[in-house]
């Protein structure tokens, strides 16, 4: 029976890919502590996880990464959270002796395992990219601390004798071993990872939720999904264009608008949509014919899981890669945000829908996926390291 620290960036991406291993670990009789954020409490103790909460800073921030200000805030926000993070952790470990730290390649996983000084599983909720590569998507100035960040990494060294070696750090973390949820074949440039990367593919385990979603609504319809992920901002103006694309669509149309989104600015759909801050994603995309997605790494997983074709509208982060892949495999229809209408809407979605190629090229990346072992094979590796350890 192990002790597990659990550290992870409070954001749907990274958070719902690490259920299942949260999940593999409890069933065995593994002590799961889970430092996290009151959104995520429900579904982690769901899945046998001990939960530890930090303030979420991130939830109703605005950000835009395309600016100097906004990188900042972002960075800001980023060395806060690893503040309160560390704050827990040392007073956990007063009491506990972790066997190892599990992390996502965002936040404060590296400066945990610093403090702990014990070994350390890293793991990546989208696709792995070259440092190099890393820095081109977000601009080589994106990550110079500004007066406030400077101040707050000097509390984080008097207090917890630590610090990242650079900014880019906070969005890169590394380990002594490193799980990717998705498969070697979906992962581009996959020769560039070697045997320390281990490709498991996605899961998702049934989560204990309760919601009053009207699924009983799309019972034997046509389903149009869409859903721009949970941290967009201003996605008004592209649901209203969606609601004059899909006004006569012949089925239900669901969008899932999130916590964000302005309600009083969405015009009045017709009867034929369902338009809600929160929608049970993995229960609307199992009766799902089309998805319109930002191209969130989670929000494709799931799509392929459950054979869904996709429309891809990518937006920025690691989106533009998905889409470029989904593209090269055949299983995905990609459009620019910057060129988007009622018309070309309609025509992407149609496409999929009548296009047989698309749902056969998701089926290949399905297959992968459930030949990559998932949480399983996750666990056995791991035990293998730390007996090395």
């Amino acid at each position: 029976m192990m002790n597990i620290l659990m550290v992870n960036f409070p954001a749907e991406g990274h958070v719902n890919p690490t259920l299942g291993i949260v999940k593999a670990f409890a069933d065995r009789g593994d002590h799961v502590h889970y430092i996290t954020t009151e959104k995520f409490k429900e579904r982690l103790e769901g899945v046998g996880a001990i939960v530890h909460l930090h303030t979420d800073l991130l939830r109703k921030a605005s950000i835009n990464p395309f600016t100097s200000s906004g990188m900042n805030a972002f960075i800001n926000i980023h060395i806060q959270t690893a503040l309160d993070i560390l704050e827990i952790t040392k007073r956990l470990s007063e009491t506990i002796n972790f066997d190892f730290v599990f992390y996502d390649k965002f936040c404060a996983g590296e400066l945990v395992r610093d403090f702990l000084n014990i070994p350390s599983v890293s793991s990546s909720a989208s696709f792995l990219m070259p440092e190099k590569e890393f820095i081109n998507i977000l601009g080589p100035d994106s990550f110079q601390p500004d007066e406030n960040a400077e101040r707050l990494l000097g509390q984080m060294k008097e207090k917890f004798a630590v610090l990242p070696k650079n900014m880019l750090q906070f969005m890169n973390n590394t380990g002594d071993l490193n799980i990717v949820y998705t498969s070697r074949y979906f992962q581009p440039d996959n020769e560039l990872f070697g045997e320390n990367y281990i490709f498991i593919g996605p899961s998702f385990p049934q989560r204990k939720t309760i919601n009053h979603f009207p699924l009983d609504l799309l019972k034997d319809k046509k389903v149009l999904y869409i859903s721009m992920g949970t941290v967009l901002d201003h996605v008004e103006q592209f649901f209203n264009t969606c609601i004059d694309a899909f006004s006569d669509f012949e089925g239900k149309v669901v969008i899932a608008a999130g916590e964000k989104a302005d309600f009083t600015k969405i015009k009045q759909a017709p009867e034929n949509f369902i338009i809600s801050p929160y929608v049970p994603q993995l229960e609307v995309l199992n009766v799902s014919d089309v998805i319109v997605t930002h191209g969130g790494m989670n929000s494709v997983n799931e799509a392929i899981h459950y054979n869904v074709p996709l429309v891809v509208i990518p937006h920025d982060k690691d989106q533009p890669m998905v889409a470029q892949r989904l593209t090269e495999l055949g299983a995905g229809y990609r459009l620019s945000k910057d060129n988007i209408d009622a018309h070309s809407l309609r025509k992407a979605v149609n496409e999929v829908l009548t296009n047989s190629e698309y749902k056969e090229a998701i089926s290949q990346i399905n297959d992968s996926f459930h030949m990559s072992g998932g949480p399983e094979k996750a666990i056995g590796v791991i035990d293998s390291f730390l007996k090395k350890a």
